[in-house]
């Protein structure tokens, strides 16, 4: 809105000023993206999506970047391997909604939420702007309990981006709570200050429970087990109307399985995808097992506990002597 300029008014003895020139307001806030061009965006990875899937998901470089490029990648392989579909669903997408934050320092993205037709299944698909162009760089699938809150706006409708070290308001700053996990799963569950971060349905504690479990389970195989998992650097973070956030990180995981001597059973893997990664080998002295996942993690306002409802995991590697 343009502010009018006051009256110009006569002065005894001099001539009348001229009126002041009016100034316009500041220019709101621009996000990375307009809406068109976030769907545009949004079109595009669809379409290198599906020509990737059309050539047998060998290369998704066009489509996806990072993280989620190595997930997508050895999906396809691991899918190849036990006669399932590459790319998985095909059906075009329907309701996209956009979180775009304002413009800032360091490699623009946003998050695209959508669902595809004939499914109440939702999508967020993290978009960052490479060397290359745009590509999905992370990925969360919700359903149900799983749906995540709504982002906040601000008065020009953006969204609020989140950098990885704030923890303003949070139990944790975004990439504590990456590390957090990662030493959860690394610790299996048993580091209590880590693991009192996250509510108890979350992922962090629920697949460090399991590995817990497997651990005693193989121990009276005389098998030992180690963990170690790291974080991806890349992590994507959104404010919430609620005050808390939403945060998108990607953890790689290791476990090295060790005979210890005297040992006489083998360790081979029965579900299929690591059965045919590991070609039914059975593992006599030592089996790795490497594996990749993204998560979207639920964050409260402090002193709320982070939920950690959705997993995108992929198996990557099976090997051993």
């Amino acid at each position: 809105m343009l502010t009018l300029p006051a009256a110009a008014c006569a002065v005894e003895g001099r001539a009348a000023s001229s009126p002041a020139s009016p100034e316009a307001a500041p220019p709101a806030p621009a996000g990375v993206v307009s809406e068109k061009e976030a769907q545009t965006v949004l079109d595009q990875w669809e379409k290198a999506r599906a020509a990737a899937v059309r050539k047998g998901g060998t290369d998704w470089s066009p489509a996806e970047a990072g993280m989620a490029a190595e997930i997508t990648t050895a999906q396809s392989k691991v899918n190849k391997m036990i006669g399932e579909r590459v790319g998985g669903t095909r059906e075009p997408i329907v309701k996209p909604r956009f979180a775009i934050p304002a413009r800032a320092s360091g490699e623009p993205w946003f998050m695209a939420d959508f669902a595809r037709k004939g499914s109440s299944t939702r999508y967020q698909g993290i978009y960052r702007k490479t060397p290359a162009g745009w590509r999905l760089v992370a990925m969360s699938v919700t359903a149900g309990e799983s749906r995540p809150p709504a982002v906040a706006r601000d008065r020009n409708g953006l969204a609020t981006a989140v950098a990885a070290g704030d923890g303003d308001g949070l139990i944790a700053s975004p990439r504590r709570i990456a590390q957090a996990h990662a030493r959860v799963e690394g610790t299996l569950g048993e580091n209590r200050d880590v693991r009192r971060l996250f509510a108890a349905d979350s992922h962090a504690r629920r697949d460090a429970d399991a590995l817990r479990d497997q651990r005693a389970q193989l121990a009276r195989g005389r098998w030992t087990t180690t963990v170690r998992t790291e974080v991806a650097p890349e992590i994507y973070a959104l404010r919430t109307s609620a005050g808390g956030a939403l945060v998108w990180y990607g953890l790689r995981t290791r476990q090295t399985f060790t005979a210890r001597p005297g040992s006489t059973q083998t360790l081979g893997f029965k579900e299929a995808e690591t059965a045919a990664l590991s070609h039914g080998k059975r593992f006599t002295r030592e089996a790795v097992y490497t594996s990749a996942a993204l998560y979207l993690a639920v964050v409260p306002r402090s002193p709320g506990l982070v939920r950690v409802p959705t997993a995108w995991h992929t198996e990557v590697a099976v090997t051993g002597s």
